[in-house]
């Protein structure tokens, strides 16, 4: 008897375990993400343009901006005022305009940021538990919402990302960074532009196209 109410018991608290983990990686927003993944990977060359919000919520400031993401494969090149960030997947270039900088380090796959559009549209498939939230409608058009969770908070900025898929293109509309520190990100996509062409040299930084004062700070 008393064996009979162990195996029971293993097997509630283990069936316990199995649902926890099921509601970490929830099944309908993993379709969702992954028709959003598969959608963006389809295209051979993609150019987004956005709007970029910044909100600094201890100072109580905000900016806004506007930007364009050019993706191919794992290589990028983002362009919002007064900075540049560029990668060939190997190699990222950050161009800071007011202080004339060029930062140069290696691509890194780990790295967390809403800033990198390549790993922004991946980013829930590892280090991430998620959560469809329900549905929004935006100039009546609806929108999946999905939170993303770091699974080591103490090694994530964020403490969430929010994203909004459109429902009928499984297009990324807007995501929505909460960084622990009190800084908020929101980024808008207004435009994708798909399969347009692009020169591979887009993709690498050319000393010639910046001021001959930058400096050059390679931390490779």
């Amino acid at each position: 008897m008393k064996y009979t109410i162990l195996i029971v018991s293993l097997f509630i608290f283990t069936s316990g375990i199995i649902a926890q983990v099921e509601l970490n990686k929830d099944p309908e927003a993993k379709k969702v993400l992954d028709r959003m993944a598969k959608k963006n990977k389809s295209f051979q060359n993609l150019r987004i343009k956005y709007t970029y919000k910044v909100e600094n919520t201890q100072k109580g400031e905000n900016d806004v901006f506007k930007g364009y993401a050019f993706l191919s494969g794992k290589k990028y090149k983002i362009i919002i005022p007064g900075n540049e960030l560029i990668s060939d997947g190997v190699t990222v270039w950050t161009y800071m305009k007011d202080s004339e900088e060029m930062t140069i380090t290696n691509a890194n796959e780990e790295e967390e940021s809403i800033f990198n559009p390549v790993k922004l549209f991946t980013a829930y498939e590892k280090g991430y538990k998620y959560l469809l939230i329900g549905e929004e409608t935006i100039a009546n058009k609806k929108y999946h919402i999905i939170d993303l969770f770091p699974d080591l908070t103490q090694n994530s900025p964020y403490s969430k990302i929010r994203l909004k898929i459109n429902m009928q293109t499984d297009l990324l509309y807007v995501a929505e960074a909460y960084e622990k520190s009190g800084v908020n990100y929101y980024i808008t996509v207004t435009e994708y532009k798909s399969d347009i062409k692009v020169a591979d040299k887009l993709f690498v930084f050319d000393k010639t196209k910046y001021p001959e004062t930058i400096e050059i700070i390679d931390l490779r």
